[in-house]
Formats: C-alpha cells, structure tokens, sequence
C-alpha cells in the first residue's frame, strides 16, 4: 500500500490538487503496478515564505 508524500507551496486551486494527485496516483500505478484502490497520496501545503528550492528563498533572485 503506497503511501507518498508531496510538499507544494500553497496556492493551487482544488481543481489542479486534485488533478495532481489523479497523476501522482497514474505514475505510481504504471511504475511499480500498485491498484490504483491502495494508492494513498498526502498533500502537504507549505507558505512560499518558508521554502527554498535550489538554494534560493522565495522571492530572491
């Protein structure tokens, strides 16, 4: 039963959440062939002010 974790930065619409679990639940299916049924995605939101990626903070150049 996976179980995968996903960190964004908060913002996205309930509409494009949704549209990236459908597709972290399809890669993982064709990958390693899980049912789709025992796939569990986990969406963890995080204030853009608080991630870097990359090295940089958010809103530095």
């Amino acid at each position: 039963m996976p179980y995968i974790e996903c960190h964004i930065a908060a913002g996205l619409t309930k509409t494009r959440k949704t549209q990236l679990i459908r597709d972290i639940v399809k890669v993982t299916h064709e990958s390693i062939g899980s049912d789709p049924k025992i796939i569990n995605v986990l969406l963890f939101e995080h204030p853009a002010d608080n991630m870097s990626i990359s090295g940089r903070i958010h809103g530095e150049e």
